[in-house]
């Protein structure tokens, strides 16, 4: 059956969660830190330092492409690699470039005995997240928490539950061949989640994706908007963007408001409820791609990890 295993992957996430209580990480405010990913990994340094910054660390991200091609090692006292599978090239390539540099290196995987492992000085495998399926969907909502953790924890699960249930409820009554254009709009970390929202349906269900900050959406982006664009707010429970939600829908796109007592409520608590606000285009590129007979266990041209020569 198509797609079994990552709507399987998302029916856990409650259960994922339940084990962050068994994992910890810490952050110094007297150290510098650098996240280094490929594709979601990326994604999950990305909200990951935006979210750092906001309390008072020193965080960036950078990409291991960009790393390895230009050998460009941004000054840090702690480097973290994420890669669910401990064998993405580029991320896995990086590590050297930092070592050389004496930086200490934490490697974040689900994947023990994985290349990623065996090089970093310090490791956090979490085996009961890996995925059958080739896009990260319940593994990114745990990591994610997982880091978020370590400035403040968040006890998620009971909210994923409920959330999973109405996300369902909302995203079937839409008629989802209408829609081949998917806007995901939000500001800070909020982008971040966006970014990797899009990400989502375009891996999944091979669509055409945007992410920008909400506003900017204004400021050219939206002349590509019709009544065939689907668009989610990830809102920051501002009214900017409640007015925004309501212009775009009088041009006649469809609208999904993220927020407190929007059309799927998850109030925003300064960041930390970022992870659940991924479930949903989770599901929606779950759906999408089912509806374009795609199989989202096996996007097309797609695999867990790439390897480079």
């Amino acid at each position: 059956m198509k797609g079994k295993y990552t709507i399987k992957e998302i029916n856990r996430i409650p259960e994922l969660l339940e084990k962050e209580k068994e994992y910890k990480i810490t952050y110094n405010k007297n150290k510098k830190y650098t996240f280094v990913g490929c594709g979601s990994s990326y994604n999950l340094g990305l909200i990951t330092t935006k979210m750092l910054n906001k309390y008072g660390y020193k965080s960036n991200t950078i990409s291991g492409g960009e790393v390895i091609v230009f050998d460009k090692v941004p000054q840090t006292d702690i480097a973290i690699f994420i890669s669910r599978t401990g064998e993405s090239t580029e991320t896995v390539k990086a590590v050297e470039n930092f070592k050389k540099r004496k930086i200490k290196t934490i490697g974040i995987t689900c994947t023990p005995e994985s290349s990623l492992t065996k090089i970093c000085d310090e490791t956090y495998i979490f085996e009961f997240a890996n995925e059958e399926s080739v896009v990260m969907t319940g593994s990114f909502v745990y990591i994610l928490n997982f880091l978020l953790n370590g400035i403040k924890y968040t006890d998620l699960t009971k909210d994923a539950e409920i959330i999973i249930s109405n996300i369902k409820e909302r995203i079937d009554t839409i008629d989802l061949k209408k829609y081949n254009h998917y806007v995901f709009l939000g500001f800070d970390e909020q982008y971040g989640i966006s970014k990797e929202g899009a990400l989502k349906i375009q891996e999944m269900a091979i669509q055409n994706v945007e992410y920008h900050e909400p506003l900017e959406y204004r400021h050219g982006p939206k002349s590509t908007l019709n009544e065939h664009t689907l668009v989610i707010i990830n809102s920051k429970d501002t009214e900017e963007e409640t007015k925004l939600a309501k212009e775009l829908k009088n041009m006649g796109a469809e609208v999904i408001l993220i927020g407190k007592e929007k059309d799927i409520d998850i109030p925003y608590n300064n960041g930390f409820e970022s992870p659940l606000r991924m479930i949903l285009p989770q599901y929606l590129g779950y759906k999408k791609a089912l509806i374009e007979g795609y199989n989202p266990d096996q996007p097309r041209n797609l695999s867990k990890s790439v390897i480079l020569d």
